[in-house]
């Protein structure tokens, strides 16, 4: 008897190993595809190697003997009299205490996995929601990077005058713009203090803000709106004293009670801009997803820097890719540069978005494979009491019960274990929700909204599960019944 049911629960574990392992070896794929979001495409080796084989054999022979050993030492120690005798007096008994127990634990552990899924999906929406402060739909972006060569004899105010311009009267393309950074990145990567000329530099007097090189029509092309003052232009180069454009937030923490247009500031320490003249002020942006409109930005003229190698940013009328061909073609043709990499801004949101993303949808797999143990669970148990149940069901149904009634007989089980399971995992999950508050963006770890949807589509799935046990105890002959035993 023994040999009899550790052979079944070792099937049983083995055969879900074996699926277990096919799921990883095509989630694993799946996760480094999703994962490359760089320009060089990410290298892992998750094959399955003997250690991974050995572990998982392991683990599959230890759960099948630890969760077999118990019941099958309970059989084979039973008195057949005395199960006999409950036979005949009551076919149910049904599963037992421990059964109905892992059950409701199921259901709370699905109610926690669901709850923090609801809440990095609706963070992940709320941050894709942010109005940047530009328009990021329809621009095409372009890394440029150096041809062998060719930065010899090179006048750069005329080439990337040049390279602009041609750019520009290309079909599809509506404008386009050079900048060192590319708007998306986040600004720790680019950020100094910033401070008004007068009197001596402090950092307890300084601002820090965010900072970006860009060529004339960059405002234009990412549809910032200026609010005082002017966009840079082609003569805004080393010959002339250097320039700058501050943001709206910057302006009214450096001069509240003035106009900053015409005013000097200085940024950072670096020799170079410890002197620039205020010659706009463009409204607020957000240069990253996950950052609000109020971080402060110094914009300065691409030509009166050094840098070579730019991103190039194309506002297109249509698909923004249709045209990367058309701009490969002329940036080639000026035999200087040619392109490193090109995507869309929608593309580069993506992958500044990706550990959300990817938190989002781990906890989202995560809570649809609870979904479907509990389900898996509340049916097997639905079913086998059903089935132990038949003929007190058949004489019921011949004392005069309604299908209704066994109906409710048997759907109470799923209610009871279900409740159970959400009394249990709620205020579990309402705890360790908490521990998530860090990395959610527009709402609280105790949202009410979402923990209202996760329990009650975890209540719908209850239902359903608990849907094809009920309608066939409803559905018992009296007759078939009462000869069944």
């Amino acid at each position: 008897m023994i040999r009899q049911m550790l052979t079944e629960s070792l099937l049983l574990s083995v055969g879900g190993a074996l699926a277990g392992l096919l799921l990883a070896r095509w989630a694993s794929r799946f996760l480094v595809n999703f994962m490359w979001a760089g320009l060089i495409p990410l290298v892992l080796d998750l094959s399955s190697d003997l250690r991974v084989l050995g572990f998982t054999a392991t683990i599959a022979v230890l759960t099948g003997i630890l969760f077999g050993l118990t019941p099958a030492w309970r059989a084979a120690r039973a008195d057949p009299g005395r199960l006999l005798q409950q036979y005949s007096q009551r076919l149910g008994g049904g599963v037992g205490r421990v059964g109905r127990l892992l059950v409701s634990v199921q259901v709370a552990l699905s109610l926690i996995s669901l709850v923090a899924a609801g809440l990095f999906v609706r963070s992940l929406q709320n941050l894709r929601s942010v109005d940047p402060g530009f328009r990021s739909q329809g621009l095409l972006i372009m890394l440029l990077n150096q041809k062998p060569g060719g930065y010899q004899n090179f006048n750069r105010t005329a080439y990337y005058h040049e390279l602009t311009d041609r750019l520009s009267r290309l079909p599809g393309a509506s404008s386009v713009c050079l900048s060192n950074g590319m708007v998306g990145l986040p600004t720790d990567y680019y950020k100094e203090p910033v401070s008004a000329t007068s009197g001596a530099f402090s950092l307890s007097g300084s601002v820090e803000a965010a900072y970006n090189t860009v060529s004339p029509g960059f405002f234009e092309t990412l549809g910032i709106p200026l609010l005082k003052g002017r966009d840079f232009s082609w003569q805004d180069d080393q010959h002339v004293p250097r320039v700058a454009i501050i943001s709206q937030n910057l302006a009214r923490q450096l001069f509240p009670s003035s106009d900053a247009l015409g005013q000097h500031i200085r940024l950072g320490t670096s020799r170079e801009n410890q002197d620039l003249q205020i010659v706009g002020v463009a409204s607020n942006i957000s240069f990253s997803p996950r950052r609000n409109r109020t971080a402060a930005a110094v914009y300065l003229a691409y030509l009166q820097d050094e840098y070579n190698q730019p991103f190039v940013q194309v506002r297109t009328r249509g698909e923004p890719l249709a045209v990367a061909a058309g701009l490969r073609h002329e940036i080639g043709a000026l035999g200087r540069e040619y392109p490193l990499f090109t995507k869309t801004l929608s593309q580069e949101f993506d992958r500044i978005l990706l550990p959300e993303r990817l938190m989002t949808m781990l906890s989202g797999s995560f809570g649809v494979l609870a979904l479907l143990l509990v389900s898996i669970g509340l049916y097997g148990l639905l079913s086998y009491t059903v089935t132990r149940q038949t003929t007190e069901i058949g004489i019921r149904m011949a004392l005069g019960a309604q299908p209704k009634n066994v109906q409710w007989l048997v759907l109470r089980e799923t209610l009871l274990l279900v409740l159970i399971g959400v009394a249990i995992g709620l205020p579990v999950a309402l705890a360790s929700s908490r521990l998530i508050s860090s990395q959610l963006f527009g709402l609280k770890p105790t949202d009410p909204l979402t923990i209202a949807m996760a329990t009650l589509l975890l209540l719908a799935v209850a239902a359903v599960a608990g849907y094809l046990p009920v309608r066939r105890a409803s559905q018992v002959d009296p007759m078939v019944a009462l000869r069944y035993e």
